[in-house]
């Protein structure tokens, strides 16, 4: 036996007392039982140092039942002294709830030290052997009395080894069940830091969606998307209608929050186009249902990747091979013209001394000529379209560029009631681009709200910062009084060769484009309150330096 810890309960357990009565009578103990203990207990006595030192003796023999012994000499004959002590208690008569309180702490301390179950029940069974041994060697009685004591003296240890077996088990599932708590705990915690962490830093939009597919949890990227950094403005948002495009919100709703709709065999995909800040992403979205263990779909899953650049390299891909296209036969059809138009114009010429003092035939002259510089115009237009753009920048005041494409509109505003307003917000008006091309778009927008207007014309410019993604620009928006676009007309605006004029070419506003995106910027159509159109132009500032 070992000595009792210092930490065990000072009172008996919860039933534990009443748990001790139940099995006293489930052995049968009555009190013949006690009177037969009491009367072998002198006879016992006098072996007790014999059996200790036997016990211990025999304890050191074996590896694994000596491990739990750890303080020597002086330990074993404390532990000799407690055993002792044991022994006289056992057959002491008097089983009551300290009695049994103490048997409870032993089994505690077992725990306590790390000794098995096991090598207890083997050294009750040779203390048990010990004294049935000492009490056949010392009795004085017929046989028949000597049997009884002993079913009594088994009846006493075996309630002993079921106490100290009672406290070794709950003290032991009572420690299992903490450290697993723990171990679990800890498992858990590790699996939240790694969860964390992936959403912390992972470079793509992870959101958790409920079933009725409402936002409960996102990460920072996914706010970045949407500049709302520190602020749960994307929670309780509906996914599908703020990510994705009308017509595809129905199949997507239908097929991940539709709990006929057998989704857990794979991954639904689908790209969307997000704008924010004048800056559209392309977005890559992969959505799985999560299972809880009944296998039922409690939430969803789902990822969305930046694809912009990838999707802004394969359409500047495309682009280049229409452009090499468009320029190989450009550049074959004004080689094939050119001599042509020569022709034309100085034929046009010898024909005008012939008809001198026709006015009939001059004015069907100049129509001649007119054609001909129109189509000159349409091939060089057309060339210049195909070409690569190669920018020149330098530091110019952004209101220098319309204003010098104001300029060099006089010839359209002759006669006609213009007025260009402008309305600066913006306290730094300096930007690096390429001064000649932003000119040719400012000249291509004022005279498209010419075209569109009717006298009085008015045409408003506003400017202002902005941020495109993370870098300070300047926006600026020019909005004329004119009829107005189409749904056709805002959908296919920069479309190549796309154009209302009934003498236009159709490249103007794509060559705006190419130009904007070549400068690194955006350019889109406004919705507006009333009649008009306002084109917003989005530029980054570089290093155009603090002027204003």
């Amino acid at each position: 036996m070992t000595v009792v810890p210092s930490g065990a309960p000072s009172a008996l357990p919860a039933g534990l007392w009443e748990r001790y009565r139940d099995l006293q009578r489930y052995v049968d103990w009555a009190d013949t039982d006690l009177a037969h203990v009491t009367a072998a207990a002198p006879l016992l006595e006098k072996h007790f140092v014999r059996m200790v030192d036997d016990f211990y003796n025999r304890l050191q023999q074996h590896p694994a039942a000596s491990r739990a012994i750890t303080g020597g000499p002086t330990q074993i004959e404390r532990l000799k002294r407690t055993l002792l002590g044991w022994l006289r208690e056992l057959l002491s008569g008097v089983y009551d709830e300290d009695y049994v309180l103490r048997r409870w702490r032993i089994g505690l301390r077992h725990v306590a030290i790390g000794l098995p179950q096991v090598y207890t029940a083997a050294a009750m069974s040779r203390l048990r052997t010990g004294l049935a041994s000492a009490l056949a060697a010392e009795w004085t009685g017929d046989a028949a009395q000597l049997h009884s004591a002993l079913v009594s003296l088994n009846k006493l240890i075996d309630l002993d080894l079921a106490i100290m077996s009672d406290a070794y088990e709950t003290e032991h599932v009572q420690r299992q069940t903490e450290f697993e708590r723990r171990r679990l705990d800890d498992v858990l915690h590790r699996e939240k830091e790694l969860s964390a962490g992936l959403l912390a830093h992972a470079q793509a939009a992870v959101l958790v969606l409920d079933r009725t597919g409402r936002i409960v949890r996102c990460n920072r990227f996914a706010e970045s998307l949407l500049g709302c950094t520190g602020e749960p403005s994307l929670e309780s948002q509906d996914w599908f209608s703020r990510f994705l495009k009308e017509e595809d919100q129905a199949r997507l709703r239908n097929a991940l929050l539709d709990p006929m709709q057998d989704t857990a065999e794979g991954r639904v995909q689908v790209t969307s186009t997000l704008e924010h800040d004048g800056v559209v992403r392309q977005l890559h979205w992969s959505a799985v249902p999560l299972l809880d263990g009944a296998g039922e779909a409690f939430a969803v899953l789902v990822v969305g990747h930046d694809i912009t650049e990838l999707y802004q390299a394969q359409q500047r891909a495309l682009q280049a091979e229409r452009l090499a296209a468009i320029g190989e036969m450009a550049t074959g059809l004004a080689h094939e013209s050119r001599n042509a138009l020569q022709r034309i114009g100085a034929n046009a010429e010898m024909l005008e001394l012939e008809v001198e003092g026709n006015p009939t035939a001059a004015n069907y002259l100049q129509r001649i000529q007119q054609a001909k510089d129109h189509l000159h115009c349409l091939l060089e237009e057309v060339r210049s379209y195909a070409a690569p753009v190669v920018l020149d920048r330098s530091p110019i005041r952004i209101s220098e560029a319309w204003r010098e494409a104001w300029q060099l509109l006089s010839a359209q505003r002759q006669g006609r009631d213009c007025e260009l307003r402008e309305h600066i917000s913006a306290t730094e008006l300096m930007i690096e681009v390429d001064r000649f091309r932003i000119v040719q778009v400012f000249r291509n927008l004022l005279d498209n709200a010419l075209a569109a207007a009717a006298d009085p014309v008015k045409i408003d410019i506003w400017c202002e910062t902005c941020r495109l993604g993370d870098r300070p620009g300047l926006r600026v928006r020019v909005r004329d009084n004119g009829p107005g676009l189409s749904p056709q007309q805002r959908q296919r605006i920069f479309e190549p060769f796309y154009t209302t004029k009934p003498t236009g070419t159709g490249l103007g506003m794509s060559i705006v484009q190419r130009l904007i995106t070549a400068h690194g910027g955006a350019i889109r159509v406004n919705d507006v309150d009333g009649p008009g159109t306002e084109i917003a132009i989005d530029l980054p500032r570089h290093d155009a330096g603090e002027a204003t």
